[in-house]
């Protein structure tokens, strides 16, 4: 009977006088612990802080404790044994007409506010204004806890203590840009980059250096945040994403100043979010300063953006950015003591981050200010290719502060270590990925576009081209290419000029001659870029025999307009023979077609933005929506023996809901008029000739009717839409996977199908359907599989015929 008493009341005594496990949350973010938070005795001796869990362990012998954090109310807890869960909330604010609680009622108002406002306060409501601005890049880390490594034993500690000397004078990289930002109601906008510098490197990065990481207006709905994009705070949609607290009230500059705290309405594990300050101007309802951080455990990030009050507007005064950028690892000892006392030291790796760092500083306001209307000619973003030539001179006529010694050392350093590994030919590679294809060598740009394709009726086929660049001129270009296909075994050729008027809008006239073969009834979208127009004559075409050989001359003027609008029109004559079995209406079977037309040709991209650089126009950021509009009209001159009109349009977009991302593509175009069939519309199908699965399987295409057959169908007017939606995806070989549902159709008809013989196909007057899901980029980030179904009024009888298995190229190179 003894021994059970003698138990319970052990066990009674070790709850009482165990340690207690205190959770300290944070009662406005909910569900977030909070570190640092002060615990105190009973006499008000403080015993501990929080970890960054939001954990203190209070000793056994202390019953009661104070917690206190600066901004919360201060609570007391009794304590026996127990683990708690303690929610601290915000102190209440009182404002000179409200008190406010700890709803967000009030600070939503005043958010909301600030966006009715937004017009009121914006500065294109001064008649014209102008400030400079200079950015300052930096990559580093703290050498400070980082030894050397003092007997190295292999390559990689080598390695390190390389980068661990070159810390002593030196930071990783540096970067520099000066611009000048103008405006004016009647003119427009205009940023003009005037100087830049980048250590490692001594070719100008044009494409980069005239993006602007974030709007100095900061109005958008979103904003991006180191190459991630987040939802704006003061925002309609940052009115449903944020939940709001009023946290404080100061001076700023003489105004009146109320803080607002936001926090996600809800924790998304996976998904970048933010959270931070937002500082109201009280009378003008304006921005004053923000700051954000994310809420990551392992990735750091924090930006600060700060106004200054000038003519009663808030116009931009410094912006911050730091970024933890990865880290640089080396090896260390850690001492363990076993159980007999002894020691051992193991070998473990530790990191050190490093960091990344942007600050722009703007300064020099000027409103109003008188303007010259040739300021503004040509698009927003401009870089001054004068002021670029001596770019150290101009730097130092806009840095606020002049380079410390480190900062001088790093150009130094950085720009040694960048001729040695050859940096100038790495970033000539990365070029390609701008300029669609091309490899500059000296005064000429290699296509590497024209290097290789494959087609059926070709087979492989192998060529060369390119044009000079700016290196021979500027005012003129010469271009050409030849190539050769062993399947057909014939030489093709063409070549041209193009001179350079109207420079600031990208204006050139331009004249050529070709002598080549192109797939029937596939229309080329004449202003998409270079790569686009490799894929779409490559991927498109693997198993179409379906072409015609001509002879073209063409001539012609292009130049962009409002910004983002391009425009073309030229005179084009043709001379087409088809190479497959047809015969148009009494011609003969080998007829060669004459024509003239005159094209006219328009490309809108609502959300791009230009910059003109030596080497051309460069789009420095994009998205969707884009419209591709085509007008041909044919003449009854030079012979000609048709003249039909034909309209060709093309629409792309996506769009990102909850749901997932969709990509969307329409084309839709007519012929009026008589014309042989290889300027009708074809189907654009993409299935190899087989009747066994295994038989078909082949490479997917882009945006084809991977089903259909090249040459299956033609029509004279069409529908045609592709609708791909990515859902959430899965871990496949550590590659996270998005499957991608694919819905395609097409509707069309012939007027007078019976005029084009000798030559098998349908009108898809029916409307033609297939549906896939695709797998992509399983395999070195390029190759996946994708599975398609022919349905709908043109199935075939068997599944065999139906079914598609092939794999599928997301080729990202340029």
């Amino acid at each position: 009977m003894n021994k059970p008493i003698f138990l319970l009341l052990f066990l009674l005594s070790f709850l009482l006088y165990s340690q207690t496990k205190i959770t300290v949350m944070d009662g406005f973010m909910e569900d977030q612990p909070m570190e640092s938070v002060v615990i105190l005795s009973e006499n008000n001796i403080e015993l501990g802080k929080t970890n960054s869990k939001g954990i203190f362990m209070v000793p056994a012998e202390v019953n009661l404790v104070k917690i206190y954090f600066e901004g919360y109310e201060e609570k007391k807890l009794y304590v026996y044994g127990r683990d708690l869960v303690v929610q601290l909330n915000p102190i209440t604010v009182h404002l000179t007409s409200t008190k406010i609680t700890n709803d967000d009622s009030e600070a939503k108002r005043i958010i909301r506010s600030v966006i009715q406002n937004r017009k009121k306060n914006s500065l294109e409501n001064l008649k014209s204004y102008e400030f400079k601005s200079y950015s300052k890049f930096l990559v580093t880390a703290n050498k400070d806890s980082m030894p050397y490594i003092m007997m190295p034993k292999n390559e990689n500690d080598s390695s390190y203590n390389d980068v661990r000397r070159l810390l002593d004078k030196s930071h990783l990289m540096l970067g520099e840009r000066a611009m000048d930002h103008k405006f004016s109601q009647k003119l427009g906008e205009k940023n003009v980059v005037k100087a830049t510098r980048i250590s490692g490197t001594k070719i100008p990065l044009y494409e980069f250096v005239a993006m602007q990481p974030i709007s100095y207006t900061f109005d958008e709905e979103k904003f991006n945040f180191f190459l991630r994009e987040f939802v704006n705070p003061v925002s309609n949609s940052g009115l449903n994403e944020y939940r709001f607290r009023i946290s404080d009230e100061e001076t700023y500059e003489g105004k009146e100043i109320v803080v607002i705290s936001f926090f996600p309405q809800k924790r998304i594990p996976n998904k970048p979010q933010i959270k931070g300050n937002v500082w109201i101007d009280k009378q003008k309802k304006a921005i004053a300063k923000f700051y954000a951080e994310n809420l990551s455990d392992t990735n750091v990030a924090e930006l600060e953006v700060d106004w200054t009050n000038y003519r009663d507007y808030w116009f931009p005064k410094q912006q911050r950015f730091r970024m933890d950028g990865g880290a640089i690892s080396y090896p260390s000892v850690k001492d363990t003591v076993l159980a007999d006392g002894t020691i051992r030291l193991d070998t473990i790796k530790k990191k050190e981050k490093v960091w990344l760092h942007l600050t722009t500083t703007f300064k020099d306001i000027v409103s109003p200010k008188e303007f010259d209307a040739k300021e503004f000619r040509g698009y927003t973003n401009e870089i001054d290719l004068n002021s670029m030539e001596n770019s150290d001179e101009t730097l130092e006529m806009y840095r606020e502060d002049s380079l410390t010694e480190m900062e001088q050392n790093t150009y130094v350093k950085i720009d040694s270590i960048g001729e040695k590994y050859k940096m100038d030919r790495n970033i000539r590679l990365l070029r390609i990925i701008g300029s669609g294809g091309k490899y500059s060598i000296g005064k000429f740009d290699l296509d590497l576009t024209r290097l290789f394709d494959y087609n059926d009726f070709e087979g492989f086929r192998i060529g060369a081209g390119g044009a000079t660049n700016y290196k021979l001129s500027d005012d003129f270009s010469l271009n050409g290419y030849v190539a050769y296909g062993f399947r057909d075994e014939k030489f093709k050729f063409g070549g041209g000029v193009d001179w350079f008027v109207n420079k600031p809008y990208s204006g050139k006239i331009f004249a050529g001659y070709e002598q080549d073969v192109e797939p029937s009834g596939r229309n080329p979208i004449p202003l998409q870029n270079n790569y686009l127009r490799f894929i779409n004559g490559t991927l498109t075409n693997i198993y179409n025999d379906y072409f015609f050989s001509y002879r073209k001359v063409k001539a012609g003027y292009q130049q962009d307009l409002f910004q983002n609008v391009t425009f073309s029109i030229s005179g084009i004559y043709n001379e087409k023979t088809a190479e497959f079995a047809y015969q148009y209406l009494n011609n003969r079977p080998d007829e060669k077609f004459l024509s003239f037309d005159t094209e006219l040709a328009l490309r809108w991209a609502p959300k791009d933005k230009n910059v003109r650089t030596p080497f051309g126009k460069v789009t420095i950021s994009s998205g969707m929506p884009v419209f591709y509009l085509t007008l041909t009209q044919g003449w009854n001159v030079f012979n000609a023996d048709y003249t039909p009109t034909k309209l060709d349009f093309t629409y792309l977009d996506n769009y990102q809901t909850f749901l997932g991302q969709t990509d969307v593509q329409v084309r839709t175009g007519a012929v009026f008029g008589e014309t042989p069939i290889m300027n009708m519309f074809e189907g654009m199908g993409n299935a190899k000739r087989g009747d066994q699965i295994f038989k078909h399987f082949g490479v997917a295409g882009l945006n084809n009717f991977e089903t259909m057959l090249p040459g299956e169908f033609y029509s004279d007017k069409y529908f045609m839409f592709h609708l791909s939606h990515k859902i959430a995806g899965f871990k496949f070989l550590n590659r996270e996977v998005f499957p991608e549902f694919i819905y395609r159709g097409l509707i069309g008809d012939m007027k007078n199908p019976s005029n084009h013989q000798n030559i098998s196909f349908q009108t898809p007057d029916k409307y033609y359907q297939e549906a896939g899901l695709e797998f992509n980029q399983l395999i070195y980030g390029v190759f996946g599989v994708g599975t398609y179904y022919r349905f709908g009024t043109y199935a075939h009888d068997t599944f065999d015929q139906n079914f598609f298995l092939k794999l599928t190229l997301k080729l990202t190179f340029f």
